[in-house]
């Protein structure tokens, strides 16, 4: 509370507000509290400014009592005055401010406040949250983009009121997905801002690609819970489908490799890419090949940021961010050439025959060092981006 008599204790009650206001102006759940909030600040502006031609008349009164640390009494008179004259040059521009803090409370009461639209939901979908350390993620399906599905989401923090809402979880091109691979995804995008946001407060004026994907506050509270980000990316909605079934690689490309087959996937869909990759499949030798040099798996080999399709027995894995493609067959298979409109048996117009060597995928949380070539909370655009 204010004393009325005690300048020195005073003026750290109002630091104290100051910081105070300053912390709780960071967000506005009701607009419309900006304007007492101007009026108040208008008023506090008035004050500071007689605050400083007192400041500068007591510096210019007691300037007899001035001396400098070595004694010299007309040193310290002469600062006293130069103090006494910035004080007065402070007061001069506080006049600015006022006008210009009058101004654009004028202006904030001429707004009538409406309530927040809620994001955009024209599906009707449920959506799907989960807690996660402070966060309360959710995710519902949103209107397509092209023929690419599209997930909104909201990141909220429950204790402080925050919240950030997104339209820009992607999966391929007509692929569905599920709402738990979605979550599985937007941690994966978290965890990425919790680890840049590490590396920024460890290494002053260092920063990392993926610096500014989501508000401070979200990215402090990735960095303080990693671990429940880590078990959301560890959940594999599509994991008793995986462990039902043998894979054996057909075929993987990376780098230039890859670039043609994305582009496939980007013109015509993955059912196109499938029956491109196909060729690679020469039947018993394919699999064969695949049992001598280990490429058969009992789970599909998918990084976090990996889209699948399926088409036959072949499922088509691939990510434009590293730039990889991979086409795997059920063990044991035989493709359907009709469905596929291949000949498996003497492929005709088929690429080149190769021997098969897979790279290893890399793991969703390491080596990965581009998540957000386009960001969550970055503008939409046709083509690649971020997807699930």
């Amino acid at each position: 509370m204010p004393t009325f008599d005690n300048p020195v204790e005073d003026a750290m009650e109002a630091s104290a507000a100051l910081r105070g206001l300053a912390h709780a102006t960071r967000t506005f759940d009701n607009p419309a509290e900006t304007y007492p909030v101007l009026g108040e600040l208008l008023a506090g502006v008035r004050s500071l400014r007689q605050v400083l031609d007192q400041l500068a008349a007591a510096h210019i009164e007691a300037r007899s009592r001035a001396h400098t640390d070595a004694g010299s009494q007309l040193a310290g008179a002469t600062a006293a005055l130069a103090a006494a004259d910035e004080l007065h040059q402070a007061g001069t521009l506080l006049d600015t401010v006022h006008d210009r803090v009058d101004a654009a409370m004028s202006q904030s009461g001429r707004i009538a406040w409406h309530p927040a639209p809620e994001p955009l939901d024209t599906t009707g979908a449920t959506r799907t949250t989960v807690q996660a350390g402070e966060l309360r993620l959710t995710v519902w399906p949103d209107v397509p983009l092209g023929e690419h599905q599209r997930y909104a989401y909201r990141i909220e923090n429950p204790a402080t009121g925050q919240s950030v809402d997104g339209r820009d979880l992607f999966t391929g091109t007509g692929a569905p997905v599920s709402p738990e691979r979605a979550l599985r995804e937007l941690a994966v995008f978290l965890s990425a801002a919790g680890d840049a946001r590490e590396f920024a407060i460890e290494n002053p004026g260092q920063h990392t690609d993926n610096d500014g994907a989501f508000p401070d506050w979200v990215a402090d509270a990735a960095r303080q819970h990693p671990d429940t980000l880590i078990e959301l990316i560890d959940h594999d909605p599509d994991i008793a489908e995986r462990t039902s079934r043998r894979w054996v690689s057909v075929v993987f490309l990376q780098g230039e490799e890859a670039d043609p087959v994305l582009d496939i996937i980007e013109r015509d869909g993955t059912d196109a890419a499938i029956e491109h990759l196909a060729g690679y499949d020469f039947g018993e030798e394919t699999t064969q090949a695949a049992l001598e040099n280990g490429y058969v798996y009992d789970q599909l080999p998918t990084g976090a940021l990996d889209r699948t399709a399926t088409g036959d027995v072949y499922t088509l894995t691939y990510s434009p961010f590293p730039g990889h493609v991979s086409l795997l067959r059920t063990h044991d298979a035989v493709p359907d050439p009709a469905l596929l409109n291949i000949d498996t048996a003497a492929p005709t117009s088929a690429p080149a025959r190769r021997t098969v060597e897979r790279a290893p995928v890399r793991a969703a949380r390491s080596e990965a060092t581009d998540w957000f070539a386009r960001r969550p909370g970055a503008s939409a655009s046709h083509g690649r981006g971020l997807a699930l």
